[in-house]
């Protein structure tokens, strides 16, 4: 290993010369080590330069110069996503070059997303050749089998065709003899497993709701929204491995899992892909995990239970677990309907926003310096907050301070706040905390100056030999985790008049009240990656900042990044009020009218910055910053004179300050000009068809849905393509959604046969 120390040039000299610079004060050492600290700056070059040579190890501005070599066509970043395996495998795509396998690899390593290849011809009714018998191609349908029959139109489909001719590269052909299919799946699949703590073990996982109709029936939602499972994909193991519906993130369907459990129960070979090494569920009754063979897959639709209500199928012995995947439900024997359910299982949702599973690092890295920063006076304060009673202790050599409930993590709080202090509550599970902050008793004080951060997450104990087991404050590990609180939260700041006003961080929760800043002085508060108002039926207010005697919060910040939130009241807050990669509010009502949309946003007093966010509702400011933003309520703002809108698009009745490229105006603004070029006159009927035309279409514009904000491909490319260097608006902006379609149709064009034509479908 090589010696690294700042003292290694030093100790190469003669020691009379180190004797000689011991007597003069050592200024030779100290130059020595100058000259060491340089040397380490060539070394670590050095090595950055060797990593560099290789496409594994090299860095990202390094990739397109080592494809250059391998001859890999150039194609576009796509954010976070790398080309780097696109690199890596391009000698490998060359030797299976035209294969279905290799065009659905090529199209997984150059957008991000699974990809399935389907061969059109080989699905097409035809005469049978005695040299290529084709059992399977049959002219008529086999009615009975309603598997087969769901199947149809899809990628995994065993049905056949009569020819189509309309074109294949717009999407609206598909079986024909030189038709080559890649269906995409643009959804991704959040796994919530059980929470695991190193030195204890099981923490614990997702409580499902009960139903209304009794608690042997369960929801595995834990507000008890509709829900549906998703495909836990598993990992194909080499380039030439065909892809199944086992390996892609789709929704879960009844009859493919239920014939899996079926065939595990019979003990038939290769049954229980389903629930292999990563199980699409797993079920904790009383802390005993239910076996896959006790496991049922069936409809659990409401049917009348002949007294004028509802319910669901149930088991037949105890022990054993009926569960609908389409709809998330489960339902339990009547002698395990008291006892405590906890499962793990997939959901999807097209990008990190809102509370999740999902790696958070970067997200707490954003604010937590100011708390690890050493201050004697002020030394950080951390409790653990977990329903497992095994590592609840207030010992600080067992792994405390971890209480089991928020409500005595806040109550801990308040006693040690004092002006200046900072504070993290850590939930370490993934349980529901049904309880009620809003009694006064359960509010957080923030004094002034003063720090509290409640976030989601690991904290990670340490062994210290000798029995001790200490958890460090500061440590975090934010991931695996999605705690869901089911109360309002209500925050006032305390600080008197004139001093620093304190801050609240929240950080990957799932809130399914409302935030509330009491009436007082809170300076900055801050929203990240969580979910708030999301209930059972709708996305209630999200945030709401009151005012009263004692101070009307008018010097508050406001910050949200990657959040799922209802309305935003801001009050009388005055400060900034900055929004990136959210979703605020949400549709109900298909193809309303905008001008009546609830208010989404009011802050009458607030400077808004929007950035990357879908706003689903009316929005009130003082002043407005807005890039890359879809409006789909008009914006009333009172400064016009400040502020822009940057490639966003909004309703034309809205009074905004400029707009630069923004939609739909963009595009009358480029219609007046060509008519005038042509020397015609520009009629309204052209305006109000292109206004009509050019609005954002999603997939899914209520808060339950997997999709929801998602654009649907209906969407006009003004506004798909619209944002800031092509991208699409709104919150789905960080995908590069246009930059991986337009890399799977690139490189279909160089490795698809010669003759063949293709296209490319979104199964969500």
């Amino acid at each position: 290993m090589r010696d690294r120390s700042r003292e290694r040039l030093y100790r190469l000299l003669p020691d009379h010369l180190r004797a000689l610079d011991a007597k003069e004060g050592r200024p030779l050492q100290a130059l020595m080590q100058i000259l060491a600290g340089e040397l380490e700056v060539v070394e670590q070059d050095i090595d950055i330069l060797y990593d560099n040579w290789f496409i594994e190890t090299c860095e990202d501005w390094v990739v397109p110069y080592i494809g250059d070599l391998v001859g890999a066509r150039g194609l576009r970043s796509f954010g976070e996503g790398s080309l780097r395996a696109y690199v890596a495998n391009t000698l490998a795509y060359r030797q299976g070059k035209g294969t279905r396998a290799i065009l659905e690899q090529v199209g997984r390593d150059v957008s991000g997303w699974p990809c399935v290849a389907v061969e059109f011809f080989k699905r097409l009714i035809q005469s049978q050749n005695v040299n290529h018998v084709r059992p399977d191609n049959l002219a008529t349908m086999n009615l009975r089998n309603a598997d087969l029959a769901s199947l149809v139109h899809g990628p995994f489909e065993a049905a056949n065709h009569n020819v189509e001719v309309r074109p294949i590269m717009t999407g609206e052909g598909r079986y024909n003899i030189p038709n080559v299919g890649l269906f995409v799946w643009r959804i991704q699949s959040y796994a919530l497993s059980f929470a695991f703590d190193a030195q204890t073990g099981r923490l614990g996982g997702t409580v499902p709701a009960i139903s209304p109709i009794g608690s042997g029936f369960r929801l595995l939602d834990p507000v008890g929204r509709p829900l549906r499972m998703f495909n836990r994909a598993a990992t194909e193991t080499a380039l030439t491995e065909a892809t199944t519906e086992r390996s892609v993130p789709a929704p879960l369907r009844r009859r493919p899992v239920a014939a899996d459990l079926r065939g595990l129960r019979n003990g038939t070979p290769a049954a229980g892909a389903y629930f292999g090494l990563r199980p699409v569920l797993q079920v904790h009754l009383a802390n005993t995990l239910v076996t896959p063979e006790k496991l049922f897959a069936c409809d659990l639709s409401d049917q009348p239970d002949g007294m004028g209500g509802t319910t669901w199928k149930r088991p037949a012995q105890a022990g054993q677990v009926m569960f609908d995947p389409e709809l998330g439900r489960l339902s339990l024997h009547p002698n395990d309907e008291n006892k405590q359910a906890e499962v793990t299982y997939a959901y999807g949702r097209p990008h990190d926003i809102g509370g999740g599973p999902y790696d958070r690092s970067a997200s707490v890295d954003a604010w937590i310096d100011p708390f690890r920063q050493k201050d004697e006076a002020h030394p950080l304060w951390q409790v653990g907050v977990t329903v497992r009673s095994q590592i609840v202790t207030l010992d600080l050599d067992q792994g405390g301070p971890v209480v089991n409930s928020l409500q005595k993590a806040i109550a801990r709080w308040n006693t040690h706040a004092t002006p200046g202090a900072r504070g993290i509550i850590v939930l370490m599970d993934d349980a529901t905390y049904d309880e009620d902050l809003t009694d006064p008793a359960s509010h957080i004080g923030i004094p002034a100056g003063a720090r509290l951060a409640i976030v989601a997450g690991g904290w990670p104990a340490e062994p210290k030999g000798g029995g001790v087991l200490r958890r460090e404050p500061g440590w975090l590990s934010p991931q695996e985790r999605r705690p869901v609180i089911t109360s309002d939260i209500v925050v006032r700041g305390m600080g008197p008049a004139g001093e620093a006003a304190g801050a609240l961080v929240l950080d990957g929760l799932w809130v399914a009240g409302t935030v509330r800043v009491a009436s007082g002085d809170l300076g900055h508060i801050e929203i990240r990656h969580s979910s708030t108002g999301l209930t059972d039926t709708a996305l209630k207010t999200g945030l709401v900042v009151l005012s009263g005697a004692q101070g009307n919060n008018d010097r508050l910040d406001i910050v949200l990044s990657h959040c799922l939130s209802g309305p935003l009241d801001a009050g009388k807050a005055a400060g900034t009020f900055s929004i990136c990669d959210s979703l605020i509010g949400e549709d109900r009502v298909a193809d309303g009218d905008s001008a009546a949309m609830p208010l989404a946003i009011e802050a009458p007093n607030a400077d808004l910055a929007i950035m990357r966010s879908t706003v689903f509702g009316r929005t009130v400011a003082r002043t407005i910053e807005a890039d890359d933003t879809i409006f789909v309520g008009p914006l009333d703002i009172a400064r016009r004179q400040d502020g822009c809108l940057r490639f966003c698009y909004l309703p034309r009745q809205s009074r905004t300050p400029r707009r630069y490229r923004c939609a739909p105006d963009l595009q009358v603004a480029e219609a007046k000009e060509a008519a005038q070029a042509a020397g015609d006159a520009f009629q309204p009927e052209i305006e109000q068809a292109l206004v009509e035309r050019i609005r954002p279409v999603f997939t899914a514009t209520v808060a339950e849905h997997f999709a929801f904000g998602q654009l649907s491909r209906r969407c006009p490319v003004e506004i798909a393509d619209g944002g800031e260097a092509g991208r699409e608006m709104g919150a789905m902006n960080g995908l590069f959604n246009p930059m991986r379609a337009a890399n799977i149709r690139d490189a279909l064009d160089e490795y698809l046969p010669f003759g063949l034509a293709a296209g490319v479908f979104f199964m969500n």
